[in-house]
């Protein structure tokens, strides 16, 4: 339904230089919103967990930030609501979290550092599997819990699943885990055609990431989180 990119080719213009994809540009204007308008945060986070045509206060806010190539389709539009949704209900300190990474990351991508630095492949990029696999190995949610919710998402349809994700993406961003949005957009964007590709990403990263606590016992929670991104970068 949506005309999202799926691929993990990187985006570059005219000069052969990356730029940022849709799903980016879209996580940007949210989070620059959210930041310097209260009142548009609020009308943001009133549409948790709603089907799109109740999320009236949106409207205002999302219609010039949305790509004009998803169309006006409520299937394909839903995803960019639901997640605008889902960061204007973070934490104080998930936000703090979020604009610190934004400040580190923009001096990362200066020009002079940008133009020799790597274009890092999409889907090397931490998924919700990472998250949890993260969440996991700090201690915020036990093994058994975390698999067991894997699992029930890769079985459920795009309504159960975008009912489960507000508490879930709510405990782990209040808790420090990084939550990459533009992947979880694009995730969102394709589960209804591409569902058992997605959700099978999301469990290889998660035992993957699950994989090197069983191989460094002798680590701490932080020194292996600090392993798990690095190797995420």
């Amino acid at each position: 339904m949506t005309t999202i990119e799926s691929s993990g080719v990187a985006r570059t213009d005219s000069a052969g230089q990356s730029k940022p994809r849709p799903s980016e540009e879209f996580v940007a204007g949210v989070l620059s919103l959210c930041a310097r308008d209260k009142g548009a945060q609020a009308d943001l986070r009133s549409g948790l967990a709603l089907p799109y045509d109740r999320c009236h206060r949106l409207h205002r806010h999302l219609t010039r930030l949305v790509p004009r190539e998803v169309g006006r389709h409520p299937d394909a539009r839903r995803p960019y609501y639901a997640l605008a949704a889902l960061i204007a209900a973070r934490s104080r300190t998930a936000r703090q979290s979020d604009q610190d990474r934004d400040e580190v990351r923009a001096t990362d991508t200066a020009p002079d550092v940008a133009a020799s630095a790597p274009v890092r492949a999409w889907w090397d990029r931490p998924n919700l599997g990472a998250a949890l696999a993260e969440a996991v190995n700090k201690g915020v949610l036990k093994p058994n819990s975390a698999e067991s919710e894997l699992h029930l998402m890769a079985r459920v349809g795009s309504d159960a699943l975008h009912t489960r994700l507000p508490a879930l993406t709510r405990q782990l961003t209040g808790a420090g885990v990084h939550l990459d949005w533009a992947v979880l957009l694009e995730d969102l964007s394709w589960w209804d055609n591409d569902q058992d590709r997605i959700a099978t990403r999301w469990l290889e990263s998660y035992f993957r990431l699950r994989s090197l606590e069983d191989r460094a016992p002798d680590s701490g929670a932080d020194e292996l989180t600090t392993e798990v991104l690095e190797e995420n970068q």
